[in-house]
């Protein structure tokens, strides 16, 4: 059964723009990241998304439930409101920006950071 994004939801997906989206991919360098509003139709603001991701060349998964969120911002770059999706597994927090970055951390070190293009689905 296929779910169908609310109207805030596909907004909250953009950059990519296809009607009745059930989820939306990354593709960076090393990895391909689906991203998956698990909200029901008639809900206008989604807060809860699944993340599953693929790394390209060993073919390892990753699969975590997540919610919106905004990338933290260096000190003195102000506007920085850098929005997008927050996921936890065990100490990592990764990020996956609207404007394509992914961002793994652990406590205050960065592990991994790439940017990529979205892509219909």
């Amino acid at each position: 059964m296929k779910r169908f994004v609310p109207a805030l939801a596909l907004a909250l997906l953009a950059p990519v723009a296809a009607p009745a989206l059930h989820a939306a991919t990354l593709e960076t360098r090393t990895y391909t990241v689906e991203i998956t509003p698990l909200c029901g139709e008639r809900v206008t603001d989604c807060e809860q998304f699944a993340y599953a991701d693929t790394h390209k060349r060993t073919g390892s998964h990753l699969n975590m439930v997540g919610k919106p969120g905004q990338r933290p911002c260096p000190p003195g770059n102000a506007p920085c409101n850098p929005m997008g999706w927050q996921f936890h597994d065990g100490n990592a927090s990764y990020f996956v920006g609207q404007d394509g970055w992914l961002i793994v951390t652990q406590g205050s070190k960065t592990i991994l950071r790439e940017q990529g293009a979205w892509r219909e689905r």
